[in-house]
């Protein structure tokens, strides 16, 4: 099944590369963060850290995303339904406030939407690496190099979209700062990523680890990667008496959460964003962002690239 899925990708790349299937241009630049396998690769934090640098810039960004998982299937401007919008779309619009989120499984359609209601004027294009029918300007992987290093066996067998060789239509490689694996130098310029931890959060209120004290602590998350959040924690010094996985995107029910137990729970901001009509119980998340290595000279590429198109 992998040897077919590679057959299909290399058909898909010949037909965009001749022409053959078309590319449609906006009238804004498109700045994609997407990856070369599936899910789990930080990509979220990284687009937060763009759209904040854009806006800091004096630009109104407007972020484009498919909303996985959603139930709608018009395109939309994300609000405070995260059912009908996505999880990471509505977590990203928490994020950052006033900048726009359109969710379209199109993302083509999604940027004529925006600008035909004048969103904004720079367009970044989330999980969209393997969105070939819209134009991009500038393309960015985001890379776990223990991935990376793991080898390349594609889809339905493995994780890859694409090979490793389809980096080389991107513009730059953001790869996550890790100690117990690295990779070979790439073809493209590379940025190392660290994902700091901002903190435990309920409600958008820090909260501290010694209020945590003498509570059974359960530890959930239903993300592509959870094994990483159970580290996370326990290097904010928090052990659970109680870790559970459940299925990235998975729908809570109010009786998942009751059968969780424990005195309190935690788990990751973008299951908290799934879970504010689903309980009463009181929960925290860990909050997340990217802080990219020579994130000014990684602006500076952008800015290069948008002045040539």
């Amino acid at each position: 099944m992998s040897r077919a899925f590679q057959f299909l990708v290399q058909a898909r790349e010949k037909l965009y590369t001749s022409g053959i299937l078309p590319t449609r241009r906006l009238n804004h630049p498109v700045i994609s963060v997407g990856n070369l396998t599936v899910g789990g690769n930080g990509k979220t934090p990284i687009v937060i850290a763009l759209a904040r640098a854009f806006r800091e810039k004096g630009f109104r960004p407007v972020i484009l995303s498919r909303g996985y998982g959603r139930t709608s299937r018009s395109v939309l401007l994300a609000g405070s339904n995260w059912e009908e919008a996505g999880d990471e779309p509505l977590l990203m619009k928490r994020r950052l406030g006033n900048v726009p989120v359109v969710v379209g499984t199109d993302r083509y359609e999604a940027g004529l939407f925006a600008e035909s209601r004048d969103l904004g004027n720079v367009f970044i294009l989330d999980d969209g690496f393997q969105h070939r029918r819209l134009y991009r300007d500038v393309d960015l992987v985001a890379i776990d190099p223990i991935e990376w290093s793991a080898g390349e066996t594609l889809l339905p067998r493995g994780r890859w979209r694409e090979p490793k060789s389809a980096l080389r239509r991107a513009h730059a490689a953001c790869v996550q700062d890790s100690e117990s694996a690295a990779i070979e130098p790439l073809p493209i310029p590379t940025f190392a990523v660290r994902y700091q931890i901002e903190g435990l959060y309920s409600a958008d209120t820090l909260v501290s680890s010694e209020s945590l004290q003498g509570l059974a602590v359960v530890a959930f998350a239903g993300i592509a990667k959870p094994e990483r959040f159970f580290r996370t924690l326990k290097s904010m010094g928090i052990h659970p008496v109680k870790s559970v996985v459940f299925r990235d995107h998975h729908h809570y029910s109010r009786r998942d959460i009751e059968k969780l137990g424990g005195d309190l729970l935690i788990t990751t901001e973008k299951d908290a964003v799934r879970l504010a009509e689903v309980t009463d119980r009181s929960y925290g998340y860990v909050r997340i962002s990217a802080n990219i290595a020579n994130f000014e000279r990684l602006m500076s590429l952008i800015m290069g690239r948008l002045l040539k198109s």
